[in-house]
C-alpha cells in the first residue's frame, strides 16, 4: 500500500460540478481521521473563488495549485459542461498535472475531469472512462486509449478514472480502499451509504441514437430501424433504405454509429424494453414480445448485455407502476 502525505484537490477553471468537489472532501477527511495518519488534504485552485450552480455557492481555494510542490494524490473533480473551454481555461494546469505524474503523483478524474488528464496526454493506451454521455465525444478528442465506456472506474500506471455523475463517491472509495485499506473504505461506504461494490454504469446509460454525422442515408436506415424494431429487420432491408449495397451498408453503419445494424437494433429494442419495465405493468413475456423477441432465453441475455441487468432485477430496481403509487 502506497504511503499518502499530501493529496490535492483541485479547483480548476470552468463549470465544476460542485459535489464532486465537497463529496471528495468530506469522504477523504474520513479516511484520514479513520487512520490516523498525519495526511495534509488541500483544496487546490486558481487563484480565485469560483462560482458554482449558477451563482449561487463559492468554493475557496487554500492555496494556488502553482504552490504545490509535489503531491502524492491529485483529484480533478467534474465539469457540467463546455468541456472545450475548461480545456481552453486550464491549459496551463493541465500542463503542471503532466509534471506532476512525471514526478511519480498518482491522478484520479472524477467523471468529464478526465478530459483534463487526457489532453495532457497521459491516457494514450490507457484504460479510462467517463460519464457515458460524453463517451464518443472523449473517443473521438483523444483517440488511442483503451476507452471502456460502461466501467465506473479504471485504473492504470497510477491513473485513475471514473464514470458519470455520482460515481465519483465509488471512485472516493475505491481510492479509500487503495490507499489506507479495506476496512476503512467498507465503513467510510457503510457510513456514507454508497454502493460498495458497484463497478459498472451500463444500468444508468440512455442509449444515444449516434446521428452526429452527415449522411442521410445511414441517418434513414436508422429511422427505419426505430420504428420498426419489433420487426424482423435485415441487412438487405435497411441498405436499401439507405441506397447502397449490403456490404457497404454494413461497412458505413460500423464507421458511422459505432455499431453493426444489428447492434443497434438490440440496443433499441432494449431502451424500448427498459421503458416498458420501469413504467408499465405487463408481464416480461408480453414486453419480450413487443420489443420484438421470440425467445425469453434470446431475450434475457441480450438485455443483461446491453443494461447490465436481468429484466426482472431491472423492473425490481427502477419500476414505478401508478396502479401501486400510493
Amino acid at each position: 500500500m502506497d504511503t499518502l502525505r499530501n493529496i490535492v484537490i483541485l479547483v480548476p477553471r470552468g463549470d465544476i460540478v460542485l459535489s464532486s468537489i465537497v463529496g471528495t472532501y468530506k469522504l477523504l477527511n474520513f479516511a484520514i481521521n479513520e487512520s490516523g495518519q498525519d495526511i495534509k488534504l488541500t483544496l487546490a485552485g486558481c487563484g480565485d473563488a469560483p462560482e458554482c450552480f449558477n451563482g449561487l455557492f463559492k468554493i475557496q481555494p487554500e492555496c494556488h495549485w502553482k504552490d504545490v510542490r509535489q503531491a502524492d494524490l491529485i483529484i480533478v473533480p467534474a465539469f457540467k459542461s463546455n468541456l472545450d473551454g475548461a480545456i481552453d481555461e486550464n491549459r496551463e494546469l493541465i500542463g503542471w498535472l503532466k509534471t506532476q505524474y512525471l514526478q511519480g503523483t498518482h491522478l484520479a478524474s472524477l467523471c468529464t475531469g478526465s478530459f483534463l488528464i487526457a489532453k495532457a496526454g497521459l491516457l494514450i493506451g490507457k484504460r479510462c472512462t467517463t460519464h457515458w454521455a460524453f463517451a464518443s465525444y472523449f473517443t473521438s478528442l483523444f483517440q488511442g486509449t483503451q476507452f471502456e465506456k460502461t466501467n465506473i472506474i479504471t485504473e492504470d500506471q497510477r491513473l485513475y478514472t471514473s464514470g458519470g455523475a455520482f460515481s465519483f463517491l465509488n471512485m472516493i472509495v475505491y481510492l479509500t480502499e487503495r490507499f489506507f485499506g479495506k476496512s476503512i473504505a467498507m465503513k467510510q461506504a457503510s457510513v456514507y451509504e454508497v454502493d460498495y461494490s458497484r463497478r459498472s454504469q451500463s444500468q444508468f446509460m440512455i442509449f444515444e441514437r449516434q446521428k452526429a454525422h452527415n449522411d442521410e442515408g445511414i441517418k434513414k436506415s436508422q429511422e427505419y430501424i426505430e420504428s420498426s424494431y419489433q420487426s424482423k429487420i435485415t441487412i438487405s432491408q435497411l441498405a436499401k433504405v439507405a441506397n447502397l449495397g449490403d456490404r457497404t451498408f454494413s461497412r458505413r453503419f460500423k464507421e458511422l454509429t459505432g455499431n453493426t445494424p444489428n447492434e443497434y437494433l438490440q440496443r433499441v429494442r432494449v431502451e424500448a424494453a427498459k421503458e416498458l419495465l420501469a413504467t408499465g405493468d405487463e408481464p416480461i413475456s408480453q414486453i419480450q414480445y413487443n420489443v420484438g423477441y421470440n425467445d425469453p432465453k434470446t431475450f434475457r441475455t441480450i438485455f443483461q448485455r446491453y443494461s447490465g441487468f436481468t429484466p426482472n432485477d431491472y423492473r425490481r430496481k427502477y419500476g414505478f407502476s401508478l396502479l401501486h403509487a400510493s
